[in-house]
């Protein structure tokens, strides 16, 4: 069975080859600014795990940044005028985590590999199963609650490297507020454990009932980050 030292080890892996910096970074104190010459442009990606902050930069902006954020609090770093949008990355807490039941009449099924092609088409559920034009997707595992012949939420976990899967879900608006998201990510989430595979959860900072079905499924926090870069160009005096 996968312990939290599995799962810690898997990503810091991750974060790691994210961010091109070292695992010792990740157990740095203070800000650690990373030069990332494969980024065109103004990039920039923020994220922090502990008391590092991790700042990768490209080569157009890396100077301009430094200059300016090496100085600001985590709070001011992810208010910057570089950066727009947190997200909160969560682990399973293995010690905590206990089985969620399913709402009343439940029928759940599950569907692995090349089976999940079956629910091609679906609409509504795009943070948990997303097909491209051509039919593929990256999504792994999917675990579904039917009532009355139709599905009412999907969670599913998408690859992310050999031992990395992500976990999303999406329940239909009729069915929310029953705790039908919790049970299906509890149950996703236990069957990748089962096989051997590490799970993280990701949920917007504007989106609390995304926070809370990833508390309430035995998850924890571990790190944020940002997803966005400003487009605009803006003329700073030093």
């Amino acid at each position: 069975m996968i312990d939290i030292h599995d799962i810690l080890t898997a990503i810091h892996g991750h974060i790691a080859r994210q961010m091109k910096c070292s695992l010792d970074d990740l157990h740095r104190e203070g800000k650690v600014f990373i030069r990332d010459d494969d980024r065109p442009g103004r990039y920039i990606k923020i994220l922090s795990i502990r008391d590092a902050d991790l700042i990768a930069v490209s080569p157009a902006l890396y100077g301009e940044a430094v200059c300016r954020l090496k100085d600001r609090s985590r709070d001011e770093l992810y208010e910057s005028d570089y950066v727009f949008g947190q997200t909160l990355r969560y682990v399973p807490d293995v010690r905590q985590m206990q089985l969620r039941p399913f709402p009343g009449g439940a029928d759940v099924e599950m569907l692995c590999g090349d089976d999940i092609s079956r629910l091609r088409g679906i609409r509504g559920f795009d943070n948990a199963l997303s097909f491209d034009k051509e039919g593929r997707t990256p999504t792994r595992i999917v675990v579904y609650a039917k009532y009355g012949g139709d599905i009412a939420g999907l969670a599913g976990a998408s690859y992310v490297d050999e031992s990395l899967r992500e976990v999303g879900v999406d329940v239909r608006k009729g069915f929310r507020g029953r705790g039908l998201a919790s049970a299906l990510v509890h149950a996703l989430t236990a069957e990748l454990l089962a096989r051997g595979k590490v799970p993280f959860y990701s949920a917007s900072v504007t989106n609390i009932a995304s926070q809370a079905v990833a508390i309430r499924s035995g998850y924890m926090p571990l790190w944020t980050d940002t997803y966005g870069v400003r487009e605009t160009e803006r003329v700073y005096k030093a």
